[in-house]
């Protein structure tokens, strides 16, 4: 193995589409990268998450029990073929980047 852990934070923003599970981590991540995602949520708070970046205009949906290799090709081809993703992605991606978030809750916690 040429190397033991490849940080999110690091390989995301290289990448065209960002496909995963939906966690609230990950999804963080994804968001910060500001490229287009493909989730397929298992459970707890992923479904929700899943839904939520959908709204947003830069996601699309599998459910767990409709995944299939042909299911993803087709989502991802809409995903990489239609700009109006990556445009908003981006957009919501460069909003994340600007937050000063370290900042704020530091702030927060003296107050």
């Amino acid at each position: 193995m040429p190397f033991d852990y490849a940080p999110f934070s690091e390989i995301f923003p290289c990448v065209c589409a960002i496909m995963h599970q939906g966690g609230i981590g990950t999804t963080a991540q994804a968001l910060r990268a500001g490229h287009p995602t493909l989730v397929v949520p298992y459970s707890h708070d992923q479904p929700d998450n899943a839904a939520r970046v959908e709204r947003l205009g830069i996601s699309r949906t599998i459910p767990r029990k409709q995944y299939s290799a042909v299911r993803v090709i087709k989502q991802l081809r809409e995903l990489l073929g239609n700009p109006n993703y990556a445009a908003k992605a981006a957009e919501i991606g460069s909003i994340i980047q600007a937050e000063n978030g370290l900042g704020v809750a530091r702030d927060a916690i003296k107050q």
